[in-house]
């Protein structure tokens, strides 16, 4: 039983795994951190720009440990508005006769994994219940006064500089320390560029069955120009492109040049510059990045906001501030 117990483990821990594709020493490295810190209870902090994958590699964490077989809840803090991130992390008691009291996060990934994504995006009062929670595990929903424990191994993610974060006075100095005692840093793209080859083919297989194609592989020439790119949005940006590709192919065959995005095939006009002179304010030179990345894009908000390397609601939020139309 025990024999058939570590084989089971194993195999979970190499599905795990798997979702870390690439042979290059920059994933390489991610793989073997993973390995470590799989096994053990440490709270692990995952670096890395918007797009390299920092949600994959938590969910391998989670599947090569232990606690595999438990719940493995991820939330986006960037996503959510301020005001409600605290009742989706740990709940809310009834707010009136009749209304039912509403757990959170924290109590469905009891004996789990939870997973942190944006940790920098937390609300300066969020911040102090959770390092409570790190500390004690105990936490009250809101509303509430009775004390609630909650096993939970707990993984963050962050594109932003926390130790910078902590200098500007926007993230609480004793929660980095907690949360980083682990640090795993996921490289971009441009960092790992031969894995680009082994991303595609995963891509097309996956893609394939979801939009029921049959795409049997992608030309020399079209793999080449698809390595050559910077991929500022990173992982996400080339399964975004991919992903086109094959729902726009027709028929059993293989992706050419002629399937590329026209900015990728390099028809279309060259890369905007930007006039940026001694004595332009810095908002000025923030304001002309920002409306031109826009029009490269073709106002493409989601795919601007990963080559400036800023989340898509700082991204409509500057968008205001700056009159950009």
């Amino acid at each position: 039983m025990r024999g058939q117990e570590r084989e089971r483990g194993a195999r979970d821990e190499r599905r795990g795994l798997e979702r870390l594709i690439g042979h290059s020493r920059a994933i390489t490295r991610v793989i073997e951190q993973v390995r470590h810190v799989a096994s053990t209870r440490a709270t692990v902090l995952i670096e890395g720009e918007a797009g390299t994958g920092k949600g994959l590699v938590a969910r391998a964490i989670h599947e090569s440990g232990p606690r595999r077989g438990a719940a493995f809840e991820r939330i986006r803090l960037e996503a959510l508005p301020p005001s409600d991130v605290e009742s989706e992390l740990f709940g809310n008691e009834r707010e009136a006769p009749g209304e039912d009291a509403r757990g959170g996060r924290f109590e469905a990934s009891d004996g789990g994994t939870l997973y942190l994504d944006e940790i920098g995006e937390a609300p300066a009062a969020v911040q102090v219940k959770l390092l409570r929670a790190i500390q004690d595990h105990t936490f009250e929903r809101v509303g509430g006064t009775r004390t609630l424990k909650s096993d939970v191994r707990l993984i963050a993610g962050t594109r932003r500089d926390l130790a910078a974060e902590v200098e500007s006075g926007r993230f609480r100095e004793e929660l980095h320390y907690r949360l980083g005692g682990v640090k795993v840093r996921v490289p971009p793209l441009r960092e790992r560029r031969e894995d680009i080859p082994l991303l595609v083919e995963s891509f097309l297989r996956e893609l394939n069955r979801r939009h029921g194609r049959r795409v049997t592989r992608i030309t020399r020439g079209a793999l080449d120009r698809l390595a050559a790119h910077v991929w500022p949005g990173n992982v996400r940006e080339l399964e975004n492109v991919v992903e086109g590709m094959v729902i726009l192919a027709r028929g059993r065959r293989a992706l050419d040049l002629s399937d590329l995005p026209e900015w990728l095939r390099g028809t279309g006009s060259q890369t905007p510059r930007l006039d940026v002179t001694v004595g332009m304010t810095v908002e000025e030179a923030e304001r002309q990045l920002i409306a031109a990345t826009l029009r490269d894009t073709g106002h493409d908000k989601p795919r601007a906001a990963a080559m400036l390397g800023i989340g898509l609601r700082t991204l409509y939020r500057k968008i205001k501030q700056h009159g950009i139309r």
